[in-house]
C-alpha cells in the first residue's frame, strides 16, 4: 500500500497530521492535509469497539472490545506507515481514564505505535471539545456540551476563550441500564456547579454522535432542505419540542426511524433528556450543532492555531486556483474582486467574506451544460466541507452563483429560500446579476476595468463602457442588465465613451 493516503499538492506544502482518538465507544483515525489552513479531514475512519460498555458493571475495558481495538490499531499503524505520515498524535478519553485495567492496554497500544498515549483528564477533554467548536463555528460563545460514550463535558466559552469546564461520568454507555437514576444524578451535578448557577448562556452548542443523530430526526420531521449537520441552527421552539417528544419515546417508537442507526437507538432518549436539561439550565434561546470537537481542538492546541483562520477563504482560493489551472483563458479574480467591492462597498446584507468567495466560484462548472450549470454549482456549494460556514451563508453564496448562471428564476431552488432572510435573498440576486455583467465585460476587456464604471445616479443604473465593446449588447448581456435594473427598481442607461 504505497502512499495510501495521497499528498494533496495544490499550493501549500504537504504538512499532513494524523490523530487517533481512543474513545469509550469508537476508535477514530483522521488525517488532515494542512490543519493550519483547513481543519477538514481528508481521511476519516471510525471503528466501533465499545471499550467502555462494561464500565457501569465492573469499571473495566471490555475483553472482546480490547481485541477489536488492537486489530484497529494494527490497521491504523499500517495506514500511517504506508502513507509515510510522520506527524501523528494519540489520545484516550473517559473509558481508558477510569478503567482498572488501563495500564496493560496503554502499554500494548504504545508498543504498537512506539509513541506515548495522552490519557486526557476530564478538564482537558472538556477544554479540547470547546476548542474544536471554536475552530469550526463562526460564533462559539456559549455553553459547549459534548456527549460521548463514557462522559459528558461542559465548557463555558466567551469571545473564543474557555472560561470554565466540567466533566461528568455520565456518557451514553453509563445510561443504558440506569436511566432514571442517572438523569437525577445529572440534574444534581448541574445544581451544584457554581459557574453554571452564576451564568446565563444565549447559546448552547451540542456536539457528539448521539446528538447529531437527533438532528437527522429534526431534518426529517420538519422537512428541512439542507442536510448538513455542522453549523446547523434549528428553530429553537421546534427543536425543544422534538427533544421533549423523543425523550418520552418508547422502544417501538424509535425502531420506526431508519435515520437512527442501530448503535445510537439505545441512547437517543437519554441524549434528548440531557440536552433538555442543559438548555433549561443555561436559559438558552439558541442551539447550534457542531461536528468539530475534541480531535480538532486537540490538534488546534498542539499547533497553537489562530482562531481567526478562515476555511471559506482557503477553499475559495483553492477553487480559483484549480479553475485557472483547467481553463487556458484564466479569469482575473483579483480585478473582478476590486471592481465588485467598489460597487457594493455600502451594502450591509452581504458581508465582504461572501462577496469575495462568490467571485472564486464564477468558473466552477464550466464543463457542465449551460442549462444545468447553475443548479449543479448550487448543490456543490451547499454540500462543501467547509467550517465556519453557516447554513445561511451556504445558501446565500450558492444563490449568488445560481443567479450568475441562471438569472432570477429561482423555482429550482425555492425550497432553500426559507434558510435565508429576505434581505439576504435580494442582495444575493443583485450580486449574482452584477457578477454576470462584470464577467461578460471582463471577457472582452481581458478583465481590465479601468475604463468601465457601473453606478447609480438619480433613478438610473448607468453602465459606462468604451465604444469598442459595443458587441456586448448581445441578447444574454442585455438580459442581465435588464434584470439587474428591474431588481433595483431603476431605469437602465448605457453610455459609450
Amino acid at each position: 500500500m504505497n502512499n495510501l493516503i495521497p499528498k494533496k499538492k495544490l499550493f501549500f506544502k504537504d504538512e499532513r497530521i494524523a490523530i487517533i482518538d481512543i474513545g469509550s465507544d469508537t476508535v477514530r483515525f483522521q488525517i488532515f492535509e494542512n490543519f493550519r489552513y483547513n481543519q477538514i479531514a481528508i481521511f476519516n475512519k471510525k471503528i466501533s469497539c465499545g471499550l467502555g460498555k462494561d464500565l457501569i458493571k465492573n469499571n473495566k475495558l471490555n475483553k472482546d472490545s480490547l481485541k477489536r481495538a488492537m486489530n484497529a490499531f494494527y490497521y491504523i499503524k499500517e495506514l500511517i506507515d504506508s502513507s509515510n505520515i510522520k506527524n501523528f498524535e494519540i489520545f484516550a478519553t473517559e473509558a481508558v481514564r477510569v478503567a482498572e485495567n488501563r495500564e496493560s492496554f496503554v502499554a500494548d497500544v504504545e508498543n504498537i505505535f512506539k509513541k506515548k498515549i495522552h490519557v486526557l483528564t476530564g478538564d482537558e477533554e472538556a477544554k479540547f471539545s470547546a476548542m474544536g467548536c471554536i475552530v469550526g463555528l463562526k460564533k462559539s460563545s456559549g455553553l459547549v456540551a459534548d456527549l460521548g460514550g463514557g462522559s459528558l463535558e461542559l465548557a463555558e466559552v466567551k469571545k473564543k476563550e474557555i472560561m470554565n469546564t466540567l466533566s461528568l461520568p455520565l456518557g451514553v454507555h453509563r445510561a443504558k441500564t440506569k436511566n432514571k437514576k442517572i438523569i437525577e444524578k445529572f440534574k444534581n451535578s448541574l445544581r451544584h456547579t457554581e459557574w453554571l448557577n452564576e451564568n446565563k448562556f444565549k447559546r448552547v452548542i451540542l456536539t457528539g454522535g448521539t446528538w447529531r443523530a437527533l438532528v437527522k430526526l429534526y431534518f426529517d420531521k420538519y422537512s428541512y432542505p439542507l442536510k448538513v449537520i455542522h453549523h446547523f441552527k434549528p428553530d429553537f421552539d421546534n427543536f425543544v419540542s422534538m427533544l421533549e417528544e423523543v425523550s418520552n419515546f418508547k422502544k417501538k417508537d424509535l425502531q420506526q426511524y431508519s435515520l437512527i442507526t442501530k448503535d445510537k437507538t439505545p441512547f437517543i432518549r437519554y441524549a434528548a433528556k440531557v440536552a433538555l436539561e442543559i438548555i433549561n439550565k443555561a436559559s438558552a434561546k439558541q442551539v447550534v450543532i457542531s461536528y468539530t470537537a475534541i480531535r480538532e481542538g486537540y490538534i488546534s492546541n498542539k499547533l497553537s492555531l489562530s482562531s481567526n483562520s478562515d476555511p471559506l477563504e482557503y477553499q475559495s482560493l483553492k477553487v480559483a486556483a484549480i479553475s485557472n489551472e483547467l481553463n487556458p483563458s484564466a479569469v482575473n479574480y483579483e480585478n473582478i474582486k476590486l471592481f465588485t467591492n467598489n460597487f457594493f462597498k455600502r451594502k450591509s446584507y452581504l458581508n465582504k467574506r461572501i462577496r469575495v468567495s462568490s467571485i472564486s466560484y464564477l468558473s466552477t462548472g464550466d464543463s457542465i451544460a449551460r442549462d444545468e450549470r447553475g443548479l449543479f454549482v448550487f448543490k456543490q456549494i451547499l454540500k462543501s466541507e467547509i467550517l465556519k460556514f453557516s447554513h445561511s451563508d451556504r445558501v446565500t453564496l450558492a444563490t449568488v452563483i445560481y443567479v450568475f448562471h441562471n438569472g432570477i428564476d429561482l423555482n429550482e431552488i425555492k425550497d432553500y429560500r426559507k434558510v435565508i432572510n429576505k434581505n439576504k435573498l435580494l442582495s444575493s440576486i443583485e450580486l449574482g446579476l452584477f457578477l454576470r455583467i462584470v464577467y461578460e465585460i471582463g471577457k472582452l476587456s481581458n478583465f481590465n476595468y479601468s475604463n468601465i464604471s457601473i453606478y447609480v445616479k438619480d433613478s438610473n443604473l448607468i453602465f459606462s463602457i468604451p465604444k469598442n465593446y459595443s458587441e456586448l449588447l448581445n441578447s444574454r448581456f442585455n438580459k442581465f442588465i435588464l434584470m439587474l435594473s428591474k431588481h433595483k427598481k431603476l431605469s437602465q442607461k448605457i453610455i459609450f465613451v
